[in-house]
């Protein structure tokens, strides 16, 4: 089930990236249909994830599994493939795949740290590659180099 969600899930967002680009082109009908495709594809990851509601597990459980098998499990998955994707010359698709696999080992970082009893903390969102920063946003993202002025207060979000 997570498989099918996750491919839904990464079909909407190209989708809507279709819709950009389609617009950008001068095309509209195109970015019409991406457009309500990738709507309908987001109903399906909302109803999807609802019946992923019932195999949720208590908090305590839920970062045990966070941190003993999906973020690894993300982490080694993504590795190899930034590996292939600089064998084959795509340099750009290699640095956003590295700098995935550094955003999912800050976040199994900061699950560890919960997970060890620290107290809540603020946590700062960079918008271009999902690095988390506590306490405070930083200059720069230690990551993409992001200026710290773009990170997102996620206190605000929630």
């Amino acid at each position: 089930m997570a498989t099918i969600l996750g491919r839904t899930m990464l079909a909407a967002a190209r989708l809507e990236m279709f819709a950009k680009k389609a617009a950008a082109q001068g095309e509209p009908a195109q970015a019409a249909l991406y457009s309500a495709l990738a709507a309908s594809q987001q109903v399906q990851v909302r109803r999807l994830t609802m019946l992923l509601r019932g195999k949720v597990a208590a908090s305590d459980d839920n970062l045990q599994e966070l941190t003993g098998e999906m973020l690894p499990g993300l982490i080694q998955r993504l590795a190899p493939q930034v590996q292939e994707a600089d064998a084959a010359g795509l340099e750009i698709v290699g640095t956003a795949l590295d700098q995935a696999v550094q955003v999912d080992v800050r976040q199994g970082e900061l699950a560890r740290r919960l997970g060890q009893g620290a107290g809540a903390e603020a946590y700062w969102l960079c918008p271009i590659c999902g690095w988390l920063e506590t306490g405070a946003a930083p200059e720069r993202c230690p990551v993409c180099g992001s200026l710290g002025e773009r990170f997102q207060d996620m206190a605000e979000s929630s």
